[in-house]
């Protein structure tokens, strides 16, 4: 029983990351648009040959704002992809978290069925790590903590992150461990819904949004602005 509470120690602490050493919004949902990001020259260029899974990165949340900000912000785009690492990134970004640490050895793989997040115990930063402290005991260095979260359209203007198991070395952790570990973490972090298990996001009314393999792609049923004529 005390491995396991360690193993959901880990998998709450990988999902609640972002917000160690940043204070998180006092709403239960994080809005789109907009995210008032705008990336250093160089960083909004097309998609890049980066594999999948790829890794959180301060760079990779303002490639992220850049197109989610073309399509539901500033409207000249109908649609964009943006690579899983970079939505995620902008996600981490969005939460406060900014600039999004670069020691963060998080791997995101996307495909149409999940946002997939995982790390190697000897990987976590070392302030996870000081955290965790007699936790990390019961787990080896190459234990590999995954979070597996999907993509739920619950309403208009609205899409909703889903965690629906957190698993080690490929195997899920029994929900009624899950269930309490993840409030705790919902009670810490008020911008997750009180399971700790949700993140909810608005969108335009008639924004969409739908997961990708290796990303997520964002788009709207209305026309794209139309561009501004130069005087």
């Amino acid at each position: 029983m005390r491995f396991h509470i360690s193993v959901g120690a880990v998998g709450a602490l990988l999902l609640a990351t972002p917000g160690l050493g940043a204070q998180a919004p006092a709403s239960e949902t994080t809005p789109a648009p907009s995210s008032g990001m705008r990336a250093p020259a160089g960083e909004t260029g097309t998609r890049s040959s980066r594999a999948v899974p790829g890794r959180l990165s301060n760079a990779g949340a303002f490639r992220a704002a850049a197109r989610v900000d073309s399509v539901y912000v500033d409207r000249v785009n109908h649609q964009a992809f943006v690579e899983g690492a970079d939505f995620a990134s902008y996600l981490v970004a969005r939460l406060g978290v900014r600039p999004v640490p670069d020691n963060l050895a998080i791997d995101v793989g996307v495909d149409t069925g999940a946002v997939t997040l995982s790390s190697q115990v000897q990987q976590l930063p070392p302030a996870v790590k000081a955290a965790l402290g007699p936790a990390l005991m019961f787990l080896s260095d190459e234990s590999v903590i995954a979070a597996d979260i999907a993509l739920v359209h619950s309403q208009s203007g609205m899409v909703r992150f889903h965690l629906r198991s957190l698993l080690l070395n490929g195997g899920a952790l029994p929900e009624a461990l899950l269930a309490p570990l993840m409030a705790q973490v919902g009670a810490r972090y008020p911008v997750l819904t009180s399971t700790g298990r949700d993140l909810l996001v608005a969108i335009p009314e008639d924004g969409t949004m739908r997961l990708e393999q290796g990303g997520v792609r964002v788009a709207i049923r209305g026309k794209p602005a139309a561009p501004k004529v130069r005087s």
